[in-house]
């Protein structure tokens, strides 16, 4: 089968750069930084096999949106151009669109170019922030000129820059730009986007996607994205960690609390470890009272 002789061929390289290991290793877990990575002109990484993976992807996984995003606004679902996103990927160039597929790692072949990345990774994550959990992959296929909104992620995550440039604009990780009260409702709401003023714009950190540059961005950290004047392709890998699940589940305790009329005050940033809010958000869930 093609698909399998791709991978078997191409997992075996590695997926960072010896220098982005070595950067990965300064930099990890709480500063966002800049990396290396080894995907330009990966065969599973092209405009047609992204097609084709849109076609063979479960279609609930396959999320065609709006390009002309802003700030402060939602990640608007837009129709395909043409009969399916896959002709959308195909027509990128012109279609005002953005295609993610969520969850690539269901398609094999990304699954064993993921596994080659944590396998390198590893050495760097285990003696900081342990296993590597509910790990996924997304990829990113956009029309020139799609932003992302002002949003969070409730992981850690790397962003490989394949084909095409854009800024990734990351901000503190404090208020105003992470306001407490997203993060509480986030666990309920599942709504991750951010509010947006532009007096923001002081405090941005833009950072220059070029091909074969890649991101790591930390469990949280705002950011909003836009691409430059040509088509873009882009893997972001994510994960958590024992520690940030703790965080999640702090933050969703938190949230009950106000629902019951207190005001508590938001657990400290890692590397410290809410263990007491968590295990209390775990007891409320298994007494199906969160």
């Amino acid at each position: 089968m093609e698909w399998a002789k791709v991978n078997a061929r191409e997992s075996a390289n590695p997926v960072l750069s010896a220098d982005g290991l070595e950067r990965l290793r300064a930099i990890y877990p709480n500063s966002t930084g800049t990396l290396t990575h080894c995907l330009v002109n990966h065969p599973l990484l092209s405009l047609e096999q992204l097609a084709l993976a849109a076609e063979r992807m479960n279609p609930a996984h396959v999320e065609c949106r709006a390009a002309d995003g802003q700030n402060g606004g939602e990640f608007a679902m837009a129709v395909p151009v043409g009969e399916s996103p896959a002709e959308t990927i195909r027509q990128i160039d012109r279609a005002g669109r953005w295609v993610m597929l969520r969850f690539a790692e269901q398609l094999p072949e990304y699954a064993e170019l993921i596994q080659a990345l944590l396998a390198q990774m590893k050495p760097v994550m285990d003696p900081t922030t342990g296993e590597a959990l509910k790990v996924a992959a997304f990829i990113f296929i956009s029309s020139p000129g799609t932003l992302t909104p002002f949003h969070f992620d409730p992981e850690y995550n790397i962003l490989f820059q394949v084909a095409g440039t854009k800024r990734f604009v990351t901000f503190p990780l404090s208020e105003p730009w992470l306001p407490r009260a997203q993060q509480e409702q986030f666990h309920r709401l599942e709504d991750n986007l951010l509010p947006w003023d532009d007096s923001y714009r002081s405090a941005e950190l833009v950072h220059q996607l070029h091909p074969g540059d890649a991101i790591f961005v930390p469990y949280k950290v705002p950011h909003w994205v836009q691409v430059d004047d040509q088509p873009s392709i882009s893997i972001s890998l994510t994960w958590k960690c024992a520690g940030s699940i703790e965080h999640d589940l702090a933050w969703h305790f938190n949230d009950w609390l106000r629902s019951k009329g207190l005001d508590p005050q938001p657990p400290q940033q890692p590397p410290h470890r809410p263990w007491f809010r968590a295990k209390a958000m775990r007891l409320l869930q298994r007494a199906g009272l969160g």
